[in-house]
């Protein structure tokens, strides 16, 4: 009698299993036999579910993209002007971990030369604009456009910062310096 397989369990620990291959080694690593070794099954059980290396990505991705709004906007709630910007750079900064800010550096760097990724990834960077600017005008900032990239730099630095062994920016630090921005931007 054959196994009785849920589907949408199965798709889950593939999509799982490419997170974790992506933080780990990066997009390159991500391939249909690695997620088929990860997850204990052959690669036709894996292609049982995507039609290709680019749909496996997309998948991956943008179930981590939707899996990030829907987290950032929980935690933001109802909030909106200097609140909810607080809220939601709380959340990128001092609430996520090591290995998502792992697949989203990965995520970047493989924009560059995968359109798949490229794409899903313009979808949130979309919806991150929208809302961070969108905050700012709620505010008394002067200048919403250079406030907002000056967050962009200020996010980018301190996930990318996360990762250098001798001088990580912990949680405690990303909140130092939030603050210190934060001032600055006299929010």
């Amino acid at each position: 009698m054959p196994r009785l397989v849920d589907p949408e369990a199965r798709r889950a620990t593939i999509n799982a299993a490419v997170v974790d291959i992506v933080g780990e080694s990066g997009f390159a690593a991500a391939t249909m036999r690695a997620v088929a070794d990860r997850i204990g099954a052959s690669t036709s059980a894996v292609t049982h579910y995507v039609e290709s290396r680019d749909d496996l990505l997309r998948v991956a991705v943008r179930g981590e993209v939707n899996r990030r709004i829907s987290e950032a906007d929980e935690v933001i709630g109802g909030r909106s002007g200097a609140e909810g910007l607080r809220a939601l750079l709380d959340w990128a900064l001092i609430g996520r971990s090591q290995t998502a800010h792992r697949f989203w550096l990965a995520a970047i760097v493989a924009a560059a030369d995968q359109a798949v990724v490229a794409t899903e990834l313009a979808r949130f960077n979309e919806w991150w604009s929208a809302r961070v600017r969108g905050f700012l005008a709620d505010t008394a900032v002067r200048d919403v456009d250079a406030s907002a990239d000056l967050i962009g730099v200020l996010v980018d630095g301190l996930i990318i910062n996360g990762f250098y062994g001798d001088a990580p920016a912990t949680s405690a630090r990303r909140a130092q310096i939030l603050d210190l921005v934060w001032s600055a931007l006299d929010l």
